[in-house]
């Protein structure tokens, strides 16, 4: 009895120990932006073709294959997203996409807004993966470079009384996606090791379906547009127009 008191002294003790040393780290970093008055956010890497990813917004999105019906500008949560409506053989899907702002703009809860804006109940909520291969010019020496991105999505069903659609959410950068914010901040973080940044877009697909219809074979069609979808992207991001 005596034994594991001491222990768990022992253990309170190093935590105590390690929450003082962050609150330490946490004094020093901030310390020098609150006596200068310029924080670390204001010498971040600027974020290249920034501006070809606002025109996709105003201009709409151009998907090989799919004949763009409208396109507009709505607002969700006080954030300006485009609305995009596209055909493929008879076949209708909205497109929701939220471009990146600025270098501070992080991707946070906008599938959760996307829901408010919906009005929708959800269900039969699974992750999936797809790939997309792109070749590009390696500058003069004609060479074609070789990149493989590794998107993972969210898929579900969403539904109102009036409609059911099956939904494939995810965040798409240069080099991959992911449905988690977390996962654009490391790579960001990490590319920002090099003074460089990267972009991101928040895609969401909605498929019309009959009412509360099973949404796995619908999955099929979903992941082939999401790599046209996540191209068409890339393109403006890099800004190669070989792509």
């Amino acid at each position: 009895m005596i034994y594991s008191f001491k222990v768990l002294q022992k253990y309170q003790l190093s935590q105590l120990i390690l929450l003082v040393f962050l609150v330490i780290i946490l004094v020093i970093g901030a310390v020098p932006g609150y006596i200068t008055g310029k924080w670390s956010w204001e010498n971040i890497p600027k974020i290249t073709n920034l501006k070809d990813l606002k025109t996709i917004r105003e201009d709409g999105l151009t998907i090989p294959g799919w004949r763009r019906i409208s396109h507009k500008q709505i607002v969700i949560a006080n954030q300006k997203w485009l609305l995009q409506t596209v055909n493929n053989e008879n076949q209708s899907v909205e497109l929701l996409l939220l471009i990146q702002n600025g270098p501070e703009d992080q991707p946070q809860v906008e599938w959760m807004d996307i829901n408010g804006f919906r009005r929708w109940k959800t269900d039969s909520h699974q992750r999936v993966n797809f790939s997309l291969e792109l070749a590009s010019d390696s500058g003069n020496t004609g060479s074609r470079k070789q990149s493989i991105s590794n998107i993972e999505a969210r898929f579900f069903r969403g539904w109102t009384n009036q409609q059911t659609c099956a939904v494939m959410q995810w965040y798409a950068w240069p080099g991959g996606g992911s449905p988690e914010p977390g996962d654009w901040f490391w790579t960001d973080r990490l590319a920002m090791a090099s003074k460089k940044r990267i972009p991101w877009v928040a895609v969401s697909i909605l498929l019309p379906v009959e009412p509360l219809a099973d949404i796995d074979p619908y999955l099929p069609q979903l992941e082939s547009l999401g790599p046209k979808i996540q191209a068409s992207l890339i393109k403006a991001m890099v800004n190669d127009p070989t792509l």
